[in-house]
């Protein structure tokens, strides 16, 4: 088994979640001192709870490693995982495969990503040659919503060109779009009333957001755009009173800022159209958590990506994806930030896998990556 290997296998063991990234980030940390970064945290994690209601025990880690040459190339992934991220046994199988032993995920959703580049950028430091300024920013509660990178202080940043190790796929898979996402609410406001006694004094807020959400337009709304519906909550839990307050929360994607913003337009109209004559009120919401991203293959990003498979023998093919990552943010912030996969599939869930061969190769791409870039500067 390859040492890097074994050091991930380590790291997956460290038990983690949204909010509760300490020890991962303490673990990452020393890896990265070691190489010779400076590392600084930042106060993410005491803000997430304004943000999202999590608690967070850690702020985004910003690392900075001067290798003497020109020019400055960042790297992104995050701490963070999903539930059912702790007490992880990893299993490395004879095909190479590696897994959790099927009562947890495995993790390596990020954590293949964060060593890839830790790997990556220690061989670069190995070899004693001069290298361009390396900038290293490992996130929080990137599964919560991209709040680390959100929240991120980005302000000792000198990166204009960006890799997010984070994507499903076999190694050469680069992730070049993705789309914007906002976060909806309705609120309905109805008048409680006893439900046996007077119901016609009271005013249900639960019927009145059961017409909102009977014609309301969800699923898949076009090629680029998408709405989904999933939490509903309402005041009193007593069934013998008429329901004064119901909520519904969800969200809307699309791959194209100005339809997203359409579909926003058309919800707060629609919600108050809809409890038209049910004596009810609503009061909507909604925010743009992230911006959407959609990088050509002539840009650099990708262009250097290519190469670099190339050069290893690795088909490669940029694509967009259908969810949020880090590199949504880092682009909205001016670094040109592309997506890449480490190797692992069905993340988050029991079945998650990582492909040990295409990890080892994320780890060579990094360090090329870094050589490939020195060469544009």
């Amino acid at each position: 088994m390859e040492p890097v290997i074994q050091e991930l296998i380590a790291l997956l063991q460290i038990g983690a979640s949204s909010g509760d990234e300490r020890a991962v980030a303490d673990a990452l940390r020393g890896k990265l001192e070691e190489i010779g970064f400076t590392v600084t945290e930042d106060d993410a994690g005491s803000r997430l709870v304004e943000k999202c209601g999590i608690e967070g025990n850690c702020g985004n880690l910003i690392a900075v490693l001067e290798g003497g040459a020109p020019g400055s190339i960042l790297f992104t992934s995050h701490m963070d995982r999903v539930a059912n991220g702790y007490n992880i046994h990893p299993q490395l199988h004879e095909d190479g495969l590696l897994t959790s032993d099927g009562t947890t995920i495995l993790a390596a959703d990020d954590l293949s990503g964060a060593m890839a580049i830790v790997e990556g950028v220690r061989r670069v430091k190995a070899s004693g040659k001069p290298f361009p300024r390396v900038e290293v920013v490992f996130c929080i509660a990137e599964e919560a919503g991209l709040w680390g990178s959100h929240l991120l202080d980005s302000s000792s940043l000198q990166s204009k060109i960006g890799y997010a190790l984070d994507s499903p796929g076999r190694l050469g898979r680069i992730i070049s779009g993705a789309p914007c996402r906002a976060c909806l609410s309705c609120e309905v406001f109805g008048k409680p009333a006893h439900a046996g006694v007077s119901p016609e004094l009271g005013v249900n807020a639960v019927t009145a957001l059961g017409k909102v959400l009977a014609n309301l337009r969800d699923g898949r709304l076009d090629e680029d755009t998408t709405a989904n519906f999933a939490f509903l909550s309402h005041g009193c839990q007593s069934i013998n009173i008429v329901q004064e307050y119901a909520k519904v929360e969800g969200e809307a994607r699309s791959a194209h800022q100005e339809k997203l913003e359409a579909y926003i337009e058309y919800f707060h109209a629609y919600c108050r159209k809809a409890v038209e004559g049910t004596g009810a009120t609503v009061k909507t919401h909604a925010e743009i958590g992230f911006e959407s991203f959609n990088i050509s293959d002539e840009q650099p990003t990708v262009r250097l990506a290519k190469q670099v498979f190339q050069d290893m023998g690795i088909p490669s093919v940029a694509e967009r994806l259908g969810g949020g990552m880090d590199a949504n943010n880092l682009n909205s912030r001016g670094i040109e930030c592309v997506g890449l996969a480490t190797g692992y599939d069905k993340n988050h869930t029991i079945h998650e896998t990582l492909n040990t061969k295409d990890f080892v190769g994320a780890c060579e791409a990094v360090e090329r990556l870094i050589w490939a870039y020195a060469a544009t500067v």
